[in-house]
């Protein structure tokens, strides 16, 4: 089964599983699409924030494989930036398969078009297609059309459960832009649970600190002292350790938030950084916190928010970016790994 994923929902589970026992098949294969795919389908629909990342897509449909041992993931089609027919994917599941009768799930709304797909007699030479009938009367698209009268040996049918028709993820991310608590209900409570402590539920999390949570920045201004030194923001401490001396570290005590990332960029660089950044970025905002008691509640007042650095600047290590949905997040990790230390 192929498929963006974005979330995978228990619609993709359910389907799945009907269709492994209606054939009697041993392994059921999940193949999710590239990340640039997904992002250019949500650019259509004009939500790109949505896009949600390879690794999360894969991460929740491996809790599908935990709950039933007949499942899989594999990530053929995430290595390729450009469009690639499911005729190669097929062809390279054949190859680690091949004494195996290998059938691809499509909805019986994608029959009018089957005879386009790319390469199709050699398709279903590897791969006979098996039909998820979704109300539409399979008979009738069948003798209307003269490619799947010819064809149809290579074809099979199998019903859909009842209580997932409509479940789709189109309908959990405009159930979650809206906050409806409903939202829940469409997804396995693993799937929730990783998009929860990601901060992908709206209602749980803050992702812009801006406002009322500008504070959370690094560029909120604020004394810190780190390593005898007192810089005007968490950002101007951050930036100065990038320097190998403590005169050139000092420069930074005069430079407001903007100026000490731009001078950060231009400093010679000591050689460990990328080493020790992640640490000393955890050292500075823990000062922080803990010399400016006020900021230090506004933080507890979080309470158990999931605090994602949402940006528009292609910030995907410290955030994640709000064009794309990529970004490993670890400011907003820090940040929420200090609140608790705090209540301690």
């Amino acid at each position: 089964m192929g498929g963006s994923f974005n979330p995978p929902t228990i619609a993709h589970l359910r389907l799945m599983q009907a269709a492994l026992d209606s054939m009697n098949a041993s392994q059921g294969i999940f193949v999710p699409t590239s990340h640039e795919y997904v992002l250019r389908k949500m650019k259509k629909l004009h939500y790109p924030q949505d896009t949600l990342s390879d690794k999360l897509r894969v991460e929740m449909l491996e809790t599908f494989c935990e709950r039933d041992k007949r499942l899989k993931v594999d990530t053929f089609k995430m290595i390729y930036t450009e469009r690639k027919y499911d005729f190669y994917m097929i062809e390279e599941i054949r190859k680690s398969n091949p004494d195996s009768e290998l059938y691809s799930i499509i909805g019986s709304d994608k029959l009018s078009i089957i005879s386009r797909w790319h390469r199709i007699d050699e398709f279903i030479k590897m791969c006979r297609i098996l039909i998820a009938e979704r109300g539409e009367d399979i008979n009738a698209l069948k003798n209307s059309n003269p490619y799947l009268i010819e064809h149809w040996d290579a074809f099979r049918v199998f019903n859909i459960p009842e209580d997932i028709t409509g479940i789709s993820s189109s309908l959990f991310r405009e159930r979650l832009r809206n906050n409806d608590p409903s939202a829940q209900d469409l997804v396995t409570s693993e799937v929730w649970e990783i998009l929860n402590t990601n901060g992908k539920v709206p209602a749980n999390s803050i992702t812009d600190f801006h406002g009322d949570y500008d504070f959370l920045s690094n560029f909120y201004e604020v004394s810190v002292q780190y390593q005898g030194l007192t810089y005007g923001s968490s950002e101007a401490a951050f930036q100065a350790q990038k320097c190998m001396t403590d005169k050139a570290k000092a420069v930074f005590t005069e430079y407001r938030p903007g100026k000490s990332k731009s001078a950060g960029r231009r400093v010679t660089l000591r050689p460990d950084w990328e080493n020790v950044k992640v640490n000393i970025m955890q050292e500075i905002l823990r000062a922080k916190f803990t010399q400016n008691s006020e900021l230090a509640e506004r933080l507890i007042d979080t309470g158990d928010k999931v605090l994602v650095e949402g940006n528009n600047w292609g910030d995907t290590f410290w955030g994640v970016d709000n064009r794309t949905g990529q970004g490993e997040n670890h400011l907003g990790k820090i940040l929420m790994k200090i609140r608790s230390e705090i209540r301690k």
